[in-house]
């Protein structure tokens, strides 16, 4: 079982094809969602906020915790980087 972990330890990137995905938790608002960072522009986008898009940005509304996504079946060696160390 994974814990919630504070925002300020997520594997920040720079590059949107290099985001890492994760679930994204606002621990004051009450929501949870599949999000990831877009480093070049600094904001969060959210799978499923937006019916027209897959990925939407939710102006002022940044995750305050997250949680690695589950290593697949069988496959630990696809590890996430919060895994790695």
């Amino acid at each position: 079982m994974m814990d919630w972990r504070p925002i300020e330890t997520y594997p920040y990137g720079t590059k949107w094809a290099l985001a890492y995905h994760c679930i994204c938790a606002h621990e004051d608002h009450g929501w949870i969602r599949f999000g990831k960072y877009y480093g070049e522009l600094k904001r969060w986008y959210y799978s499923g906020t937006n019916e027209t898009s897959q990925w939407a940005q939710k102006e002022g509304d940044a995750p305050t915790h997250w949680m690695p996504l589950p290593t697949l079946p069988g496959r630990e060696d696809v590890a996430t980087p919060s895994d790695k160390g």
